[in-house]
């Protein structure tokens, strides 16, 4: 495995603006719309599969369809497609009340996605940061202040059980993310050519 050099880090940030730009051009095409709701098919058939621990702890795989979102979309498509994903899967299953900071935090994760993956190798290294940051920023951070606001439980309580799991639960996230889109990377371009642009 490369390890990543300072030539990496700008590298990655001097990509962001083209990242962005590119990923509004894929609205023009009607082929990634409807691969975008294909995979949001896939991501509310996921959701099924969701661990509920409590309510406000849940174990679930559908990070897995944001992450493709991101990856071939870009960050700005994956980013309104995960929010479009949440408030779907809301609509169909419903659990609790409906909250717009969760769909919030969907359109994070394909926003980081995206800067990631868009147009980029598939490492082990950018899949382990990724995921890092999605665990961090988004289910840490985010998910623990919605559920603070809307139950009212002191911050530390809640966060409490989320850090074990995020903890437990980051190498096995980490490794099915590289497994899959590493699988997917290399698939699309030899069933959809000239549909979706992948990364060389």
């Amino acid at each position: 495995m490369k390890r990543p050099t300072m030539h990496d880090f700008f590298q990655f940030f001097r990509d962001i603006p083209t990242g962005f730009v590119g990923s509004v051009r894929e609205f023009r095409r009607l082929p990634n719309l409807a691969g975008a709701a294909m995979i949001l098919g896939i991501s509310v058939v996921l959701s099924y599969f969701t661990i509920i621990v409590s309510p406000t702890l849940q174990i679930g795989f559908s990070y897995l369809a944001t992450a493709l979102l991101g990856m071939i979309f870009g960050p700005v498509m994956g980013s309104v497609a995960a929010g479009l994903g949440d408030i779907i899967k809301f609509i169909i299953k419903p659990t609790g009340i409906f909250f717009p900071g969760y769909t919030l935090t969907a359109m994070v994760g394909g926003l980081i996605y995206g800067l990631f993956f868009y147009k980029n190798k598939v490492t082990i290294t950018r899949c382990i940061l990724a995921k890092l940051l999605i665990n961090l920023l988004a289910n840490l951070g985010l998910n623990t202040l919605w559920s603070y606001i809307l139950t009212g439980k002191a911050f530390w309580v809640i966060m409490q059980p989320r850090i074990w799991k995020n903890i437990g639960m980051l190498p096995v996230e980490i490794i099915l993310l590289y497994v899959v889109l590493k699988a997917i990377s290399q698939l699309l371009p030899r069933v959809s050519r000239h549909y979706i642009q992948m990364p060389k």
